[in-house]
């Protein structure tokens, strides 16, 4: 007999008592947030809870600074959060270094030498920062050595957890503004560094109950809590019988599996959970993906793109991981494949503008992605075009079509493309939602308001399709399916512009001849016409 968990059983990833998502793993980022969201965050919570209560009442305030309450959060929090500060100090060290260099050091270079400079860089920054100018010869900026600052006491793997509890119904709460922590005893909160083994021992399962043993041991699990750990795996059955032909298979948001010439591609994996009744019938999950998944690309670096919860589940699967080639070592920037290593990812490729992966059967083109960045200097961003023996499929995500000469010169170097899948969130969240606590200043709410961070309207999608030839669209990653809520909080109605731009979308194409739909949940797609 072997054990594996549950279908229902989800584990969150936590960092510093937060839901864990890229951002905070780069020591520099998550001092950071830690410094300019979540401890503001909570510290409003503690001094004015019915604030909290009241603002989500209303929907529009449910992906706001909130904190999403349950009986006795308030008195958890307070516990944890009292002595957050004596454990979390580093962080605060370094951010108040960050803001002393930003601030004062780095403005005062307006053109001279900065050997000097480098002399006066506060402890945690000395020798971990390089300085130098714009091209301009007078516009000051710099870069994180990032090893250095991984390798020091800034990175503690000991600020990473994760919490197994059970769900019971697709939708999701939203995750990332509550700290993580055990606010009953039907969940349990593991300290353990991220790319441990034992979390991949847990995920893959077919566990012999000395094996669980050793992995509750392991985990540090005792007493009550090691039995609730063990009540969240089963006895194995049947395996399940998976196709083996070639398919392309929309999951949900921006997730689509592909299988051809017995190669499987996972683009942006965010999968749902199985194992409970009155969910979304026919839904993709854990179950349905392969024992082997050969890539998995990555196209841009959010949430809901790489969400370390599916990515940590499907870590024991993964072959490589496909990634835009980027080395900026910026603060709104961080290295996503330094990134991807901590989380116990040792394959890693990188792909910079227009460069091909070779793979049975076809090849991985990287492509330009502009825009849904609020105009910040992010290079950690590619649209992922398939060559599958002829069949030709491009993975656009949220790319905004902002510079109309861009696809017609994309498609002049690459050919036609059969089929495009586009992100078409039109309108999208200010830049500060995201990236606020990364910013050394507070950007003016006109600015803000001005710089979102959304996909292509139907004028722009229309120009990508048209540019390409595709004549096959599908409208997908709008965020609508309900385990989307534990990142994203999305209210559409069909007055919505997103759902009016995709609309329109959908009929352009089907008037000019096409096939183009609206994705949502699962959808067996053809992979040639």
């Amino acid at each position: 007999m072997t054990l594996s968990l549950k279908g229902n059983v989800i584990a969150e990833p936590a960092v510093a008592g937060w839901y864990a998502w890229s951002y905070l793993l780069p020591p520099h980022t998550l001092a950071k947030y830690w410094q300019n969201h979540y401890r503001p965050l909570v510290e409003s919570y503690l001094a004015n809870p019915q604030a909290h209560r009241t603002a989500l009442k209303q929907a529009r305030f449910r992906g706001g600074p909130f904190v999403h309450e349950r009986d006795g959060s308030y008195e958890a929090i307070k516990r944890w959060y009292d002595a957050a500060a004596e454990r979390y100090a580093p962080l605060t060290e370094l951010a108040a270094a960050i803001d002393e260099f930003e601030k004062t050091i780095l403005p005062a270079q307006t053109g001279a030498s900065m050997e000097d400079a480098y002399q006066r860089l506060p402890e945690p920054l000395a020798g971990r920062v390089e300085m130098f100018y714009g091209r301009d010869n007078r516009t000051p900026d710099y870069r994180f050595i990032e090893p250095l600052l991984y390798s020091s006491r800034y990175f503690d793997s000991g600020y990473q957890q994760v919490r197994f509890s059970v769900v019971h119904q697709d939708t999701r709460e939203f995750a990332l503004t509550t700290p993580v922590l055990e606010y009953g005893p039907e969940q349990v909160l593991v300290t353990v560094p991220l790319d441990s083994e034992l979390l991949d021992a847990v995920f893959r399962g077919g566990l012999t109950a000395e094996e669980l043993d050793r992995v509750v041991a392991g985990l540090g699990l005792a007493g009550e809590r090691a039995e609730v750990f063990r009540t969240f795996f089963e006895q194995d059955g049947e395996p399940p019988v998976r196709p083996t032909g070639d398919v392309i298979e929309y999951v949900g948001h921006a997730c689509v599996y592909v299988r051809h010439r017995g190669v499987s591609f996972l683009v942006d994996p965010v999968i749902s959970y199985g194992g409970y009744s009155g969910g979304a019938p026919g839904r993709f999950t854990f179950d349905d993906l392969p024992e082997h998944i050969d890539h998995v690309l990555i196209t841009h670096n959010h949430q809901d793109h790489m969400l370390l919860e599916t990515l940590l589940r499907i870590r024991n699967r993964v072959g490589r991981v496909v990634i835009a080639k980027s080395s900026h070592s910026s603060l709104v920037d961080p290295d996503l494949r330094r990134i991807l290593r901590v989380l116990g990812f040792h394959d890693v490729v990188e792909l910079d503008d227009l460069e091909t992966l070779e793979t049975p059967g076809g090849t991985i083109t990287a492509l330009p992605f502009l825009g849904e960045h609020g105009d910040i200097r992010i290079r950690t961003k590619s649209g992922w075009l398939l060559d599958l023996d002829g069949s030709r499929v491009l993975f656009a995500a949220d790319s905004t079509n902002i510079s109309p000469q861009l696809y017609p010169q994309v498609a002049a170097a690459v050919g036609k493309v059969d089929t495009v899948f586009i992100g078409m969130e039109s309108v999208g969240a200010p830049v500060s939602w995201l990236y606020g606590p990364l910013f050394p200043e507070r950007l003016e709410r006109r600015i803000d308001a001005g710089r979102r961070l959304r996909g292509s309207n139907f004028e722009q999608a229309a120009a990508i399709v048209d540019a390409l030839g595709a004549s096959r669209v599908y409208v997908y990653a709008m965020g609508q399916e309900p385990w989307l809520g534990a990142v994203m909080c999305v209210d559409y109605d069909e007055s919505h512009p997103a759902m009016v731009d995709s609309g329109k979308l959908v009929d352009y194409v089907n008037a000019l001849g096409g096939t183009a739909k609206h994705l949502y949940l699962r959808e067996s797609l053809r992979l040639r016409s």
